[in-house]
């Protein structure tokens, strides 16, 4: 039988339950494969098994790979014996994986040590170390010996001289009574990726006398400059294997060192580290919003792959800022609009880039909202009071919006005369009833710290969908003020439709007619101008050659908000009664996306809003917002968060946008007078009640005279009440005015 036949036989026979010893236990997998790309999947290393065998008193090794692709691999070996150290790196396989090696040394006077390695050549994957040590013969001069009288001899000659030398040293194994230093070996030299972990091998380091290495260690002697890179064992029963990443391009010494308990020894490798692959970078931030003078979170780029030589970013940061080894930190110290920065990873191999856009805000308190509403309410100083037109009258208006806001210790009082600050249309009351928008004497008292309601048990007559568990928004009339000081209504109409629905042609409103004019806005009795919906024309901007009433785009629900769109988060456009802010269709999304924020209200089946409120369901998770019509999310004003509302003209489905504003309050809206007069002494029940009344403020007290909620004078009620008499009395013209101030027929509970 030839030596490759005994080697398969020894390898199907013996193997498996020796696999304890020189590799693990898989059968081989002979089946013949074709060649692969490599490119598209990998395997794992290669595995080696082997056994000493002897025939006819010749010996070699009989040996197996354990691999997908065994004929691909190649066995390096190297042999150190008493005729000197030989090696090889190209001993190939069988088809089955199967090898063999002959050990031709003739001089056997010292022990031959045979050390394996298994080499995928596609995928320049290696084995472990596999070491085989045959034992010197007795005498060399019969070196043609079966294993068996080998054997014998050694046995022999080690308990003679074991029992010869037992109190010499303690040196177990040994033959004789002097100790020999051990062998340290820390493989062979290499080259790795920077910032690739390389993996460190000193298997290879012997002790002739058979004593047990103690002391190992792993350390880096010379390093360049500016490497902080260590060894590590992380997980590994012993430190004869390590692992080291590099971190630096350069030439590193990794010195392995060991000890018999008596003699040291130490040996070391060269691992030159370079570049190979480009960077690919990436940021889990992509925006970040920063408060002045606060210090802000750390944003770090990583690259996935590749080491990055240098890093740079353009154009420059704040003041108050750093970018250094691929971090942004600091605190700014100045206001910088919203900007995006490229970030550039460099390596001699090439580059990558990544974004960020960044902006620094003024840091404002949300527990206290004063500042706020004073720095961005419009109206306050004749520098900002524009004269505009009322498109439904002959020649120039000159309108002019006034605000004017006073602090007390808990709410800021908002004067409004109710006139916007862009050209608007009063439509119907006044081009059918001449009753056109006029100022009027607005008070409004809004909590300075917003608050959630917690309490629940709200009457949920106007805002079913709510259940309860927050106070309900006016159906029709005033629910918060806009910054250029316009009350928002509620979206139902007088004969309570959806008023905005009925505009973009949903349903028929057959009951009376209904208009609403640029930015959903129009007037009803007495001239109170508001808006139902949008209101942002008051950020609104013509350009060369435009006007508001041909180039703001009402055509469908779809088109409003491109209006105000530049790529930023919406501005703040009003004020709810519970003092949360209200923003426009703008807004950041959960990963800080510029996105048009849509409603979570949809019409009930076989609804189209022609009985308003009670048309549509609450479906969470349809758009952005929540049942009241807003979320908790960081503005530009307020990077860390605060709950705030939207207004919206389209669901998540891409229909109406119901409830427009807010439907619903999620703080503790302050429905009652303060005063009225800004200064909170509340000594005189009368002070600083005028004839106009906001839903902020609530009725006069009993003896001050009259009032109405929704922003109407007394003598708006009294003309209201008026023309119920005249429908009474057929009058045609009264159907108009009572859609318009908001008479409605139908009974329901107002809160």
């Amino acid at each position: 039988m030839d030596k490759i036949s005994i080697a398969m036989l020894a390898i199907l026979l013996m193997l498996a339950p020796l696999s304890g010893c020189f590799g693990n236990d898989e059968v081989p997998n002979t089946e013949v494969e074709e060649v692969i790309d490599h490119s598209k999947h990998l395997h794992p290393a290669p595995e080696l098994e082997a056994l000493l065998m002897t025939l006819e008193g010749d010996q070699f090794v009989a040996g197996n790979v354990i691999h997908d692709h065994p004929m691909e691999v190649r066995i390096v070996w190297t042999m150190v014996s008493a005729e000197g150290i030989s090696s090889g790196d190209n001993l190939a396989t069988n088809l089955d994986g199967s090898w063999s090696f002959d050990v031709d040394v003739e001089d056997r006077s010292e022990d031959i040590t045979i050390t394996f390695r298994a080499h995928n050549l596609p995928e320049d994957t290696w084995s472990k170390n596999l070491t085989m040590i045959i034992p010197a013969f007795e005498d060399n001069t019969d070196d043609t010996n079966s294993s068996e009288n080998n054997t014998e001899n050694n046995t022999e000659n080690n308990t003679e001289n074991n029992t010869g030398n037992e109190s010499d040293n303690g040196d177990d194994g040994n033959e004789t009574s002097v100790n020999s230093p051990p062998t340290c070996d820390a493989g062979l030299d290499m080259r790795a990726d920077v910032d690739t972990e390389a993996y460190l091998d000193a298997s290879n380091s012997t002790d002739s006398d058979g004593d047990t290495l103690q002391n190992l260690s792993w350390q880096i002697t010379e390093s360049p400059e500016g490497s902080t890179a260590s060894i590590t064992t992380g997980s590994l029963e012993n430190t004869v294997n390590a692992m080291f990443t590099p971190d630096v391009i350069g030439n590193y010494t990794l010195e392995f060192s060991a000890d018999d308990g008596e003699y040291p020894c130490s040996d070391t490798l060269q691992l030159e580290a370079v570049t190979t692959s480009i960077p690919s970078i990436s940021s889990d931030i992509v925006s970040q919003i920063l408060a002045n003078d606060t210090a802000m979170e750390e944003i770090t780029f990583t690259s996935e792959e590749g080491h990055v030589d240098t890093w740079e970013i353009s154009p420059s940061l704040p003041t108050g800022i750093i970018f250094e080894s691929g971090v942004i930190s600091g605190t700014p110290s100045g206001i910088l609009e919203e900007t995006t920065f490229t970030v550039y990873a460099n390596n001699s191999a090439g580059s990558d880039t990544a974004s960020i856009t960044l902006s620094v805000v003024e840091k404002y308190d949300a527990k206290d909202l004063a500042k706020f509403w004073l720095d961005f309410f419009q109206c306050q100083t004749s520098d900002d009071r524009p004269m505009v037109d009322d498109l439904d009258t002959n020649g120039d208006d000159n309108h002019q919006c006034e605000v004017s806001i006073v602090l007390n210790e808990t709410h800021v009082i908002i004067t409004t005369n109710g006139i916007p600050n862009h050209d608007f249309e009063s439509m119907l009351a006044c081009s059918q009833g001449n009753d056109c928008t006029a100022a009027q004497n607005y008070v409004w008292s809004i909590p300075r710290n917003p608050t959630n309601d917690t309490t629940g048990g709200h009457n949920s007559a106007a805002c079913p969908e709510a259940g309860g568990d927050y106070q309900c928004a006016a159906d029709r009339g005033a629910i918060a003020v806009a910054i250029n000081g316009v009350p928002l209504y509620g979206p139902e109409d007088g004969p309570g439709g959806d008023a905005v629905a009925a505009e973009h042609g949903a349903f028929e409103e057959d009951r009376q007619p209904i208009d609403l004019g640029i930015c959903h806005g129009h007037n009803a009795m007495g001239g109170t101008y508001h808006y139902h919906a949008d209101s942002n024309c008051m950020h609104w901007h013509a350009g060369e050659g435009e006007n508001i009433k041909d180039d703001y785009d009402m055509s469908t629900p779809k088109a409003v908000a491109q209006n105000t769109y530049d790529g930023n988060h919406s501005k703040v456009i009003g004020v709810a009664y519970d003092g949360y802010p209200i923003y426009g269709f703008w807004g950041y999304d959960a990963d800080m996306n510029i996105v048009e924020m849509k409603g979570s209200y949809e019409l009930k089946d076989g609804e189209t809003g022609y009985n308003g409120i009670d048309d549509y369901k609450y479906t969470e998770g349809l758009g952005h917002l929540d049942v009241c019509n807003g979320h908790f999310g960081p503005t530009p004003e307020f990077p860390l968060g605060i709950y705030h509302y939207h207004s919206t003209m389209q669901n998540g489905a891409g229909d109406m946008g119901f409830p427009y504003f807010l439907i619903c309050y999620r703080g503790e809206a302050d429905q009652s007078s303060d005063g009225g007069n800004g200064n909170g002494d509340g000594d005189d029940p009368c002070a600083g009640h005028g004839d106009t009344w906001g839903p902020g403020i609530g009725p006069p007290p009993e003896g001050c005279g009259g009032g109405a909620q929704g922003g109407q004078s007394t003598s708006q009620n009294n003309l209201a009440d008026g023309l119920v008499a005249n429908v009474l009395q057929f009058n045609p013209f009264a159907f108009i005015l009572l859609g318009l101030v908001g008479y409605r027929p139908k009974t329901k509970v107002e809160v």
